[in-house]
């Protein structure tokens, strides 16, 4: 049984919120517009989580922050054309923190995102949800557990796509308890949503975001993480619900070059600092289903430093999961 270690960022983070001011930024810096390179399709959460951080970033640093769409390979096109670009601080990446890492631990990837990128910091945080249909017959995490080891591998599950957090959440599920379901990837949580209210699948793992006007028609019997969501403070997690298992949210985090100098990379942070600390982003984001939440490069690199190994373990049990 894979023991529990909580993919999260600490809850102190919050409280690091003290705002970031004009004079932290770099001497002369920024001298032009900023380009924010997104990987994700244009209109889900991740992108306007994006939009929403270089909307604050504009009136912060003083010039524009212009979002440009770099989809492809699961974040790794746009991760390379920052690793690529010159390392003075007007090429940002944002990306998907679990997926881009769960991603180099699951295959050669086209760069080491340790190595040869920098996390600037953390805007906002996304959580793993088990979700079933409002008629379900499973009111807990109890009830979906039971009835999967009462049938093993008849129950059908989905997610956005294998590799990613949701995925690994799910296949995290399934070794804890020690259960089987059949495994279906969807191109999206649109797609997700549409097949569990459908009736395709039994159950799904989402985000808050995800379940958003959907209230009516969707339940939420857990969280995977062990602090509840602000958002749905009512519903547990899977550890209050006894489940010991392995847990993976993904930070959204801002990347630069390597190489791109201290000072640049302590300016962007006290404007990313400032621009999460704002109500009018932090009041945009919950309305999305979406947690602000920041954090610096020090403390990202702590938060993957801790939890490298125990991703490492639930990588290696999705692939045997997914055969």
């Amino acid at each position: 049984m894979i023991n529990r270690r909580t993919v999260l960022l600490s809850g102190g983070a919050l409280a690091a919120l003290a705002l970031g001011t004009g004079s932290a930024m770099a001497a002369g810096y920024p001298e032009k517009s900023i380009e924010l390179l997104i990987p994700f399709s244009a209109g889900g959460g991740n992108d306007q989580v994006a939009r929403a951080l270089a909307a604050e970033l504009d009136g912060i640093l003083g010039q524009s922050v212009v979002p440009i769409q770099k989809t492809g390979a699961g974040g790794y096109v746009a991760a390379q054309a920052v690793a690529t670009a010159a390392p003075d601080g007007y090429t940002l990446g944002h990306q998907s923190l679990g997926t881009l890492m769960l991603g180099s631990l699951m295959k050669e990837q086209v760069l080491d995102p340790m190595t040869e990128l920098r996390f600037v910091a953390q805007m906002a945080l996304i959580q793993s949800a088990i979700a079933v249909r409002a008629d379900s017959p499973y009111q807990t995490l109890d009830d979906l557990v039971a009835a999967l080891k009462a049938a093993p591998g008849d129950l059908a599950w989905g997610h956005t796509g294998r590799g990613g957090f949701h995925f690994v959440n799910g296949a995290s599920l399934l070794a804890a308890t020690g259960t089987e379901a059949l495994d279906v990837p969807f191109k999206g949580s649109s797609n997700t949503v549409a097949a569990l209210l459908g009736g395709e699948i039994d159950y799904a793992f989402l985000s808050t975001s995800n379940y958003l006007g959907f209230e009516d028609e969707m339940r939420i019997l857990a969280f995977a993480a062990d602090q509840r969501d602000d958002l749905l403070p009512d519903v547990p997690t899977v550890a209050e619900a006894g489940i010991d298992m392995v847990t993976v949210a993904t930070p959204s985090v801002v990347t630069v070059h390597k190489d791109t100098p201290d000072e640049i990379v302590t300016a962007l942070q006290a404007a990313i600092r400032e621009a999460v600390a704002r109500p009018s982003y932090r009041e945009r984001l919950n309305g999305m289903g979406i947690a602000p939440v920041f954090a610096d490069e020090a403390q990202i690199l702590a938060y993957l430093d801790r939890n490298l190994g125990p991703w490492k373990e639930l990588v290696d049990a999705a692939a045997a999961t997914a055969g």
